[in-house]
């Protein structure tokens, strides 16, 4: 499609839209310089690549150093819409409108391609955002294309040059050990950021939401423990050339991102997860799956080459609508925060993102596949947490015949088992049924205020079932009177 045939308002779909919330535009920057460092040939140089950034006088920046763009294509990739040169199957933002997300968000957003960094040679397209809300307002903005709104909006330097060079170098000044063995690089920056994209950062729990949302690394003392391995799995290439956690060095503000798990987080069980089309690791406790307090590794999390695409919140309303699962979603998130999983999509021929990279793209019989075997895992976690549940109580209540009691034990067992692909079995002490007689005071107490209270309830069930008059002011009396003329 040419972008003569393509409104003006496409670009407000885009970024009002697609790109709804201010953190979206660390998403997809990060992207893009993840899709850069795929190119790079040299494996050696890989360790050195990295995703900076930075934000200081209101302007956001974020820097890499990785490929860049070609030179003679820089243009048409910055003015062109949704004709990105990249292939699904290797890329992340394969459908080329991520650049435009910064828009909303800044009153200027510039493009800085770093063609040779060591001679200072740089391409520069930027978007002028208040002359944009401007023309949004005009009479004649309903009548422009796409071409005549960019040709308005948007400025090229086919060279940066004088006091404009000055100002880019002086930028990338800090940053000049990045470019030690690199030449080419980009840079996005987002002029004068806008009050809502300010209170997202300075928000006590952004650097944690970039932690779990963006391409970076698992903590180092992840691989040093019993689950080495199984991290070790997730980080490294296996036989199909594919790494499920690839990850990149992203720094905010000076400091290094990385997954925010440590080993403290992780529950008794930590186990690998095959769903087809996706592989990862869930961790839950061995006697109960229960939310833990102040342990944010909960719940759900599914990722597309190691960038966060839904939590539990998006994923089980989907799974509902579609008919995959019978329970309540609040049943199912009470259930699935319980435990700590992360997904990662490794078939991205046939599973991918949708326009707002918020869920799957569900076009076909694989997409609904995957969506069918999501729902068999909270399924299982679900039958796991009431079969352990049922068990637990069983063991507090005085009197609980010996078979019941391993009959919900062996049900646990089975649930945990299937839960972790692998078996499990709980703690091999044997059960025995608990004598009021061993009980101290105080639970004797309780016990026997349950069973009063149980056996009181169901008089007053039977005594109102078989009266039809009541007198308000004696209704203790009279029932007291009957159910004394019952026991006799």
């Amino acid at each position: 499609m040419e972008n003569q045939r393509v409104g003006a308002g496409i670009l407000n779909i885009i970024t009002e839209s697609l790109y709804d919330k201010p953190i979206v535009v660390f998403r997809e920057y990060v992207q893009n310089s993840a899709d850069s460092f795929t190119k790079v040939k040299d494996i050696q140089d890989k360790e050195k690549l990295a995703s900076i950034i930075w934000n200081k006088d209101e302007n956001l920046y974020f820097l890499d150093n990785g490929k860049g763009i070609e030179k003679e294509n820089f243009f048409s990739e910055m003015t062109q819409i949704a004709a990105s040169r990249k292939r699904k199957a290797l890329n992340i933002g394969y459908k080329g409108i991520g650049r435009l997300s910064g828009i909303p968000y800044c009153k200027k957003l510039v493009f800085i391609n770093i063609c040779n960094y060591k001679e200072s040679v740089f391409q520069r397209y930027s978007i002028d955002g208040e002359k944009y809300n401007n023309i949004k307002r005009s009479d004649n903005y309903g009548d422009m294309s796409f071409d005549s709104l960019m040709a308005e909006i948007g400025d090229y330097a086919e060279y940066i040059e004088g006091e404009e060079l000055n100002k880019i170098n002086l930028v990338l000044e800090p940053y000049k050990n990045f470019f030690a063995n690199r030449n080419t690089g980009f840079m996005v920056i987002l002029e004068s950021v806008r009050r809502i994209l300010l209170d997202t950062i300075e928000n006590v729990e952004f650097r944690t939401d970039l932690a779990w949302l963006l391409p970076v690394k698992f903590k180092d003392e992840l691989f040093e423990g019993q689950k080495a391995q199984l991290f070790k799995d997730m980080s490294e290439e296996n036989e199909n050339n594919i790494i499920p956690a690839i990850s990149y060095n992203v720094y905010f503000n000076g400091d290094i991102i990385e997954r925010p798990i440590d080993n403290e987080m992780l529950r008794t069980y930590v186990c690998s997860i095959n769903l087809k089309y996706a592989v990862g690791f869930h961790s839950f406790m061995h006697d109960r799956i229960a939310v833990i307090k102040d342990n944010p590794f909960s719940g759900i999390r599914i990722y597309i080459d190691n960038i966060l695409l839904c939590d539990e919140n998006e994923l089980l309303p989907a799974l509902k609508e579609y008919g995959f699962i019978e329970h309540t979603v609040n049943e199912l998130i009470q259930s699935v925060k319980g435990i700590g999983a992360m997904i990662y999509i490794t078939d991205k021929v046939n599973i991918s993102a949708n326009a707002r990279r918020t869920f799957i793209e569900v076009t076909d019989q694989d997409s609904i596949d995957f969506l069918r075997l999501l729902a068999e895992f909270v399924e299982n976690i679900y039958m796991a947490r009431y079969a352990l549940s049922n068990y637990s109580s069983a063991k507090k209540r005085v009197g609980v015949e010996q078979e019941k009691l391993n009959n919900l034990k062996a049900k646990a067992n089975e649930a945990l088992g299937i839960l972790a692909s692998q078996e499990i079995t709980l703690d091999s002490k044997e059960e025995r049924t608990l004598k009021f007689s061993e009980l101290n005071e105080s639970e004797q107490k309780q016990i026997i205020k349950k069973k009063i209270t149980s056996e009181i309830n169901e008089q007053i069930r039977q005594y109102l079932l078989q009266s039809t008059s009541f007198d308000y002011e004696n209704a203790f009396s009279d029932f007291m009177t009957w159910l004394l003329a019952s026991v006799k």
